[in-house]
């Protein structure tokens, strides 16, 4: 990855979802004068402007920072920990003006048209955006997001438990008669089974982001969902956002339009992560002793392969463009060797082009490439585009399971379990995909063999670990199965505080850890009632930090 920038305006599915999009107002505090009230629309046209916008909103510049926050990515500035005002504009218009206004909208004109089937879908998506606001900026507008010009802000720990009834509410209207069109269902092809599941998955998630406010609640919840069995158990059961492969309009991944589609990029993936999923470097050995002893596995990882593709396989020693080649003591990693060329968090190195050098994403999940030991530099012609942005999944589930087996004693199950089902899960997930999208050469797919050595390798560390160590095995395998999505990483290390994280490169002194977002330059100028006090060492309400 070399450039992950905003991909405002960046992928249009049909001319119909182009103009709902566009069709709504720049500002969610404009709806009372918006010419264009999509309530007048077909549910069946909104629909799929509404499941668009809210995954370009999360891919902006959101994902981008929240990766780099914990070292799954290394961006300069949000490397550093830094952020300004403007940085989530886009993303925050993307939330309201566009999401959660047409839901508004189909939630009304479902129940005119009495289509309860297409509300409880809405209600459903409105959940999960509003988890995910909460998550991210603690505070937000909820019950004045559109009555008023000047919303009030509600309390995070006050939204969650709305947000639990407006989940029971759009399952109770699923579970009426009536059907969902399945053109207009861009995610589960209108399946009212599937919507059921992920709605439950929702609230088991929900149940375990709060375990430490309220472990009793949270326990009594996640077993009446386990006993229930009706959550997703299953990857072809996974909620998450496929894109297409366009370039004219552009409907692909942005992490693909980003390192495939454009010349000049920003951005790297980065050296610790490389260091973790190789068990450790090839070039320098004693980087790995930097890693907690807990999750230090000494083998390859499945996944490798998939998640990123080498443009070169080797470079040679003292080349000018490896970072830190000059600066080994600040350095927590630099090259790692074998061709995976990254950078240290907060490295700003400036050395010649590596357009042709740098690792890019791979097969899995931004639709590149599978990674067959070929030298290479990417282009427009390489790869798909067709990925995914997984927002809850199989594997998600049994990690939660895991965390909340090990964690409550009143959750039944036994933690390895889940966490075995988890990463077994995820490899599966990994590889299925890939096959479908860059089918690779046998001699380089993961055999049965491989991906056993691997399990039993995090076995043995788990069974030889306390209960700390046992819960940060569990995050770390969390923390690598959720790569993509940077937003759950941030979450999962601001609940638990792991994975440990690497220290910056000693040279860019890095500001104080954000625990939630900056509100954005927008409602900085526009709305009164922004709480006058927006620091973001403020933990959200469900932090550990509490």
């Amino acid at each position: 990855m070399k450039k992950l920038k905003s991909i405002k305006n960046k992928f249009i599915i049909s001319l119909a979802v182009v103009f709902f999009l566009t069709a709504c107002s720049e500002s969610f505090l404009d709806i009372n004068t918006d010419p264009n009230n999509p309530s007048d629309g077909n549910l069946n046209l909104i629909m799929p402007a509404i499941q668009t916008a809210y995954p370009s909103a999360m891919l902006r510049q959101v994902n981008r920072a929240t990766a780099a926050y914990v070292d799954q990515i290394q961006d300069y500035d949000f490397g550093r920990w830094q952020q300004v005002e403007s940085d989530f504009n886009e993303a925050w218009k993307g939330f309201y003006s566009q999401a959660l206004k047409d839901i508004e909208a189909i939630i009304t004109k479902a129940a005119e048209e009495e289509r309860l089937a297409y509300s409880g879908i809405a209600k459903l998506q409105k959940a999960y955006i509003y988890s995910i606001l909460v998550d991210l900026w603690g505070d937000v507008p909820y019950s004045e997001a559109f009555a008023s010009n000047n919303p009030s802000y509600d309390k995070g720990e006050e939204i969650y438990p709305q947000l639990f009834d407006l989940i029971d509410e759009g399952l109770a209207e699923l579970n009426q008669p009536g059907s969902i069109f399945s053109d207009a269902d861009m995610i589960y092809r209108g399946d009212k089974d599937k919507w059921i599941k992920m709605g439950n998955s929702l609230k088991l998630k929900m149940y375990l982001q709060t375990r430490l406010v309220d472990e009793a609640a949270s326990a009594a919840g996640i077993n009446s969902l386990i006993n229930s069995g009706n959550y997703i158990t299953s990857n072809q059961d996974d909620f998450q956002f496929q894109f297409g492969t366009g370039i004219a309009p552009q409907n692909a991944h942005p992490r693909w339009i980003d390192d495939y589609n454009e010349a000049g990029r920003s951005g790297y993936h980065s050296n610790h992560m490389f260091v973790k999923l190789l068990g450790g470097s090839e070039r320098r050995p004693d980087d790995y002793e930097k890693l907690s002893p807990n999750v230090r596995y000494g083998v390859k990882d499945p996944r490798t392969r998939y998640y990123w593709f080498r443009q070169v396989t080797d470079m040679e020693e003292g080349s000018p463009s490896i970072p830190c080649e000059f600066n080994q003591i600040d350095c927590n990693y630099f090259y790692t060797g074998n061709g995976y060329l990254g950078r240290d968090r907060g490295d700003n190195s400036v050395g010649p082009a590596d357009v042709a050098e740098s690792t890019v994403w791979g097969v899995y999940p931004a639709g590149g490439l599978f990674d067959k030991d070929e030298s290479q530099q990417v282009t427009v012609n390489d790869g798909t585009g067709a990925g995914i942005h997984p927002m809850i999944t199989n594997f998600m589930m049994k990690f939660y399971l895991a965390e909340a087996a090990l964690t409550m004693n009143a959750v039944d199950g036994d933690p390895w379990m889940y966490l075995e089902e988890g990463i077994r899960a995820s490899i599966g997930k990994v590889m299925d995909f890939g096959d479908k999208t860059d089918p690779p050469p046998t001699e380089f797919k993961p055999t049965d063999e491989d991906i056993d050595t691997y399990v039993m390798a995090v076995k043995e560390k788990y069974d030889a670990a306390d209960m700390e160590g046992k819960l940060e095995i569990i995050i770390d395998q969390f923390f690598v199965a959720i790569y993509g999505n940077g937003i759950e990483a941030y979450t999962s290390f601001r609940r638990t505080g792991y994975p440990i994280l690497q220290p910056v490169v000693d040279n860019n002194e890095a500001g104080p850890f954000p625990l939630r977002l900056v509100y954005v330059v927008d409602e900085l100028g526009s709305n009164k009632n922004m709480p006058s006090e927006s620091l973001t060492t403020n933990p959200v309400f469900w932090d550990i930090n509490n």
